[in-house]
């Protein structure tokens, strides 16, 4: 190499470096396009002191392996980078290999095993007509061993995670039974050995953002590993919400690319020792039923205010959602899910555009007495108050008017209906978990039958009893007797008139009357 082309590789040098500080400072600059070789690298130099197997050195300090032997040696070389595809030399699988060789031994430090990369360079890249021994024993003593590596390279890029063609990102997003939604990124490397092959979880991080969605710690974007599953929570005030998630895996040691460097027809080619450069992503986009819970409530309105013992008596449901605008966490309309067996063709209800059924719930109605007394408001029904029956609706359609099976009234007193919807009555797949509980108050007007007792008959009054008639008893005496009343007899004005006339006959009968002749 001439003095002028050292100088003009120091000042080279001296301008990358301060590229790449400038890089760092603006957060990243372009890789490097061109570099000089500025002689050997780590290997091992012949007895003749001509002679060289192992690595080149660049003025990035790069390593590097030839790939034409015979050709001019790459020291004092300008070499430009260009991907290893544009050389348009390599069958595919022989790129793989060559990229593995890059990554694994093209950086070592080690003499032998950079002496046996570059000698299993050459044995893909073609050895120009002589035996690999031969390019061995420029090693001396270390010949045998140079050897050996380069198989055990070779046999290593043929082997299961060995030497791969490609590899590929992937996302997916799971609706659970539970409500929750979850995302998983996985790995696919498509090995020479084994060909498409999942990797095992956790081997790499990257990066995953979403779009319509959070995770845990309430943020859109976070690190990653592949095969790591995420709960995720839907955004936006929808039953449905479309997600996007997106994963990206930066700086793989797999695939066939690789960094070659070329300084014209004559002078070696070089292989350029790079770590993994792959990437790995993918992006999915789904619409998915919203992970926020929702909260039913019922609006009721009893059939009849007033009615009759014996009279039957249903209850009007007016069934919607709670809207809360203070309440983040609450999806202000009523939620769907995705059924796993759509329904046939007419039923009710109907899948939306989505795909989409409305979350059922169970409204349970009870009829509560009869009570005495008027009935007073109250959150709760009295404990153990009576109960004249228990009716059910099941909500499929979603909000709406509904109503209850009728149910009979025993007797007189007073009536109330009284609501509730357990989570618990709808299955988790079809929406259990996102249902809140609610429970109708005790005693609402709208509620509230009364039923009038009978009336009650008159009783006519009792007849009054006859009066009883004296009775003049004889005593044996003219003109003389005595008056006898019945038990219980009373004298009346009229009846004592009556004795004294009838005394006076008496008298009048027991006294002889003068007589002429």
């Amino acid at each position: 190499m001439t003095q002028p082309r050292r100088r003009s590789a120091a000042i080279l040098t001296a301008l990358t470096t301060v590229a790449t500080t400038l890089g760092l400072l603006l957060s990243g600059a372009p890789p490097a396009t061109a570099a000089v070789s500025t002689g050997h690298g780590v290997g091992y130099l012949s007895e003749n002191g001509f002679s060289w197997i192992g690595s080149y050195r660049l003025d990035d300090g790069s390593l590097v392996f030839c790939l034409e032997v015979g050709k001019k040696a790459p020291t004092g070389h300008d070499y430009q980078f260009v991907d290893a595809t544009a050389l348009g030399r390599f069958a595919p699988d022989d790129l793989a290999r060559l990229a593995y060789i890059s990554r694994t031994a093209a950086p070592s430090a080690d003499p032998t095993e950079a002496a046996g990369g570059q000698l299993a360079t050459w044995r893909i890249a073609g050895l120009d007509g002589r035996s690999p021994e031969s390019y061995a024993q420029r090693a001396g003593a270390s010949g045998q061993a140079v050897l050996d590596k380069s198989s055990q390279l070779l046999a290593a890029a043929d082997a299961p995670s060995g030497a791969s063609r490609a590899v590929t990102g992937s996302v997916s997003l799971t609706a659970a039974d539970d409500g929750r939604m979850t995302v998983t990124s996985g790995l696919t490397v498509d090995f020479l050995a084994t060909g498409p092959t999942a990797l095992a979880p956790g081997s790499h991080s990257g990066t995953m953002s979403l779009s319509g969605a959070v995770f845990d710690d309430g943020k859109a974007e976070r690190t990653v590993s592949n095969g790591e599953t995420l709960s995720i929570t839907t955004t936006g005030t929808d039953p449905t919400s479309s997600i996007a998630a997106t994963v990206r895996y930066n700086d793989l040691p797999y695939g066939s690319g690789f960094t070659a460097g070329h300084a014209g027809d004559d002078v070696q080619q070089v292989l350029v020792a790079r770590p993994g450069t792959a990437s790995g992503s993918a992006t999915i986009t789904s619409t998915v039923p919203s992970t926020k819970k929702f909260q039913p409530v019922v609006s009721t309105k009893t059939s009849a205010a007033t009615a009759g013992a014996g009279a039957a008596i249903s209850d009007e449901l007016v069934v919607s959602a709670l809207v809360d605008e203070s309440r983040d966490d609450l999806l202000p309309d009523w939620g769907v899910y995705h059924p796993s067996t759509p329904p046939a063709a007419g039923a009710v209800p109907a899948v939306d555009e989505n795909g989409m059924l409305p979350i059922p719930v169970v409204v349970e109605s009870s009829l509560l007495g009869p009570f005495s007394d008027p009935i007073e408001p109250a959150a709760e029904p009295p404990a153990g108050a009576p109960v004249v029956c228990t009716v059910e609706v099941r909500i499929e359609t979603g909000p709406g008017t509904y109503r209850t099976p009728d149910c009979v009234l025993p007797s007189s007193g007073y009536f109330v209906w009284v609501e509730r919807i357990s989570p618990s009555r709808t299955p988790v797949e079809q929406g259990g978990t996102r249902i809140l509980p609610w429970q109708s108050a005790f005693g609402t007007a709208s509620e509230v039958t009364f039923v009038a007792p009978p009336p009650t008959p008159e009783t006519p009054p009792a007849p009054a009893a006859p009066a009883a008639a004296p009775v003049l008893a004889e005593t044996g005496n003219a003109g003389t007797g005595t008056l006898l009343l019945t038990a219980g007899a009373a004298l009346s004005l009229g009846t004592l008139l009556g004795v004294g006339v009838l005394w006076r006959r008496r008298l009048t009968m027991g006294v002889r009357q003068p007589t002429t002749d």
